[in-house]
């Protein structure tokens, strides 16, 4: 979609159609006697994402609800720009747009959120494949603003890099596991590899194994199908030693493994490789807004099926970090390959950040529902940085606690730690607790680290004012975000 600033009144008077935000009790500053009419006859029109066309020979007015102005942020401004998409596509060629003032953000603010929600809610994984259904269009979106900044130009080219990366973790997410498969993400890889410029290491199951990498490799002989770890690595800043190691979850397909799952909803599980997603997604927005910080992505990308060749409870694995592991429940092979992934982006890429994404605990979302990520870390001023920067971009997250009272619950009697906790009052207790727990051996003591367990905010089944069904991209934006910093 084209997308561009426009500051000339005279291009209003042209514009076939105008989107028009709408607070509460309030008029909105364009002016037009049809918009004036049909407010004094609808008072209370304004409901976040509340829709009226009204039109006449000349001109067409959409107008949208924006809630009350005090309660007016990020999330409510993307809204507002998904609403106006959605509702276009397909309806109209082009159309100008008036940004909703703010008293609390900034113009280059509001403008980078509605691009967003404008450009996020293009993503239709239903065209892909639904017979007969057409790729949905919108050809020209102008922003109108009265004095147009150079902040205001580059927060649309921003939102647009962004809403790119976003949209295609959400494609790998929505695609179906015979799609994508540890060998697709391998190519998406080295697509992105190649398009910006980053160095790509690309280890296979024997390379794996050979290396030390047993957790991960425990969890992939079950499979089939190929597997890999694959690393990316951008550097923005030679002269620096800190560096970023962004770590995702790659299972394209979770079955459970011999301690297989109930059939009902095993279909989501192909959402389990929305970790590694989100990395890939978070490298292209990387590769091209190329910050000056240096950024390193470990994918650990498997399946988890049952097979006479499959990981056995009971099985003792050597990670990659040395450290045995007594395999309880193969259900829990998220932390297994994370394990591995996490040891390599320390001993390998010598990151000296790390932050991992994981769909890991179904206990997540029983504590946290699908709105809030779960976030868990060794470093607390690191985690209250993210958790204020997903405020400003709409993003919620809460930080979980990682006691050492929680140690005890993953000891094992015959190998250095078991792979899922015990000693609660069911074995379920705590269990994204002392899944972090699991994954907080392998990383020093000294490294800053964050786990974000996505389980209940990786997809979403219901639909947005700015996105489908479907995955969601999450943390994406807060991560963007901390990395520019």
């Amino acid at each position: 979609m084209r997308i561009q600033l426009s500051t000339d009144q005279e291009s209003l008077k042209e514009a076939k159609i105008i989107a028009i935000p709408v607070f509460i009790n309030e008029s909105p500053k364009f002016e037009n006697q049809l918009i004036k009419d049909f407010l004094k006859d609808n008072p209370k029109f304004g409901a976040p994402n509340e829709i009226q066309l009204l039109f006449n020979a000349e001109q067409s007015f959409l107008l949208v609800g924006v809630g009350e102005k005090d309660k007016f942020d990020f999330e409510t401004c993307q809204n507002f720009g998904g609403t106006v998409s959605k509702y276009l596509i397909d309806r109209f060629k082009d159309a100008t747009l008036i940004p909703p003032e703010s008293d609390k953000l900034a113009s280059d603010v509001v403008v980078y959120a509605l691009v967003l929600g404008a450009e996020i809610a293009f993503h239709d994984p239903s065209t892909r494949f639904k017979t007969g259904k057409e790729p949905t269009k919108l050809g020209g979106l102008q922003i109108f603003l009265e004095k147009a900044r150079g902040e205001d130009k580059i927060a649309i080219k921003k939102a647009s890099v962004v809403s790119l990366g976003i949209n295609m973790a959400r494609l790998h997410g929505d695609l179906p596991p015979n799609e994508a498969t540890p060998a697709y993400f391998v190519e998406t890889a080295k697509k992105i590899a190649h398009d910006f410029k980053l160095k790509i290491t690309v280890i296979d199951e024997k390379m794996a194994q050979k290396k030390g990498m047993g957790a991960f490799a425990a969890v992939a002989k079950g499979s089939d199908e190929p597997s890999f770890v694959v690393a990316l690595e951008y550097t923005g800043n030679a002269r620096s030693k800190d560096k970023y190691g962004l770590i995702g979850k790659g299972l394209t397909f979770d079955s459970g493994g011999i301690s297989i799952k109930p059939s009902s909803g095993m279909h989501e599980m192909k959402y389990d490789m929305c970790g590694a997603a989100n990395v890939l997604g978070l490298m292209q927005i990387i590769g091209e807004l190329k910050p000056r910080v240096n950024v390193s992505a470990v994918l650990a990308l498997t399946e988890n099926l049952p097979s006479g060749k499959a990981l056995k409870p009971g099985d003792i694995i050597k990670s990659y970090s040395g450290k045995t592991v007594e395999t309880i429940n193969t259900d829990a092979e998220g932390r297994l390959v994370l394990m591995d992934a996490l040891t390599y982006a320390q001993k390998d890429l010598n990151a000296t950040k790390l932050i991992d994404l994981a769909t890991l605990t179904g206990a997540m979302v029983v504590a946290l529902g699908d709105k809030i990520t779960g976030v868990f870390t060794n470093n607390k001023e690191f985690s209250e940085k993210l958790v204020k920067l997903g405020e400003t971009v709409g993003e919620k997250f809460w930080q979980m606690p990682l006691g050492e009272e929680y140690k005890d619950m993953i000891k094992s009697d015959i190998a250095d730690i078991t792979n899922i906790g015990h000693g609660g009052s069911s074995p379920s207790t705590a269990g994204s607790i002392t899944a972090a727990k699991f994954i907080e051996t392998v990383v020093e003591e000294t490294t800053p680290w964050i786990h974000l367990d996505i389980a209940g905010t990786a997809w979403d089944l219901k639909p947005t004012p700015y996105s489908a069904p479907g995955a969601t991209g999450v943390g994406i934006k807060t991560l963007v975000e901390l990395i520019l910093q």
